[in-house]
């Protein structure tokens, strides 16, 4: 299932942007142009200036994650963020990625320094707490990812299933519509609390603190 995303969204990414004009003069460059800027803006109003070069990154993300858990809404499929796999693969992905972009852009030495923390003596306290947060920050990135769409999934199983308990050899009526419409909602806002979360982490590890706050 997670390949078929990646298939159909690189050969929608293909065909979307073939012959691009410097002026717009289609929808379908309108609507891709349209997208990527109100990415960018967003995901640079967290992390702060500068933050345009991590775009690519952070709403490549959102994308796959919100076509993931869309694809269960589609009969026959499910979404695979609804396996634990997935969602903690993709956790270790961004916990990988923000700790590679902070040691790029402060140092390793500067990096790893604000993990010793302040005062120096403190250190052999303030590190194990400061390693055990970072390791917990993909355990609770997936475990939310998961647990929501997994949710999701349940209870529209449950709510198909219930039409034939309810209504025994008559044709199945959708009850599990209201659901559905909700569930697009539900897709929509968990990949956009796993790109913001990702935006979070980068702006803490590329400003060098380990307390961030951008106005």
């Amino acid at each position: 299932m997670s390949m078929l995303v990646v298939l159909g969204l690189s050969v929608a990414s293909i065909l979307g942007t073939r012959r691009l004009e410097r002026i717009p003069t289609s929808s379908r460059q309108g609507i891709i142009e349209l997208t990527v800027e109100s990415l960018n803006n967003f995901f640079v109003g967290i992390i702060g200036p500068g933050g345009e070069k991590y775009t690519p990154f952070i709403g490549t993300l959102f994308i796959y994650i919100l076509a993931l858990n869309l694809l269960g809404l589609v009969p026959l499929f499910h979404s695979p963020t609804g396996d634990l796999n997935v969602p903690l693969s993709l956790a270790l992905i961004v916990f990988v990625m923000y700790n590679y972009f902070g040691i790029r852009a402060v140092g390793l030495f500067s990096y790893l320094k604000h993990l010793v923390g302040e005062p120096l003596w403190l250190a052999p306290l303030m590190l194990p707490i400061h390693v055990i947060g970072e390791l917990a920050r993909p355990v609770s990135l997936s475990f939310r990812l998961f647990g929501n769409v997994f949710g999701k999934e349940t209870i529209l199983t449950i709510l198909a299933g219930m039409t034939f308990v309810a209504i025994p050899y008559v044709a199945a009526l959708p009850t599990q519509l209201p659901m559905m419409v909700f569930a697009v909602f539900i897709s929509f806002v968990q990949a956009l609390v796993f790109a913001i979360l990702c935006c979070i982490y980068i702006a803490i590890a590329v400003s060098g603190h380990e307390e961030y706050v951008h106005e």
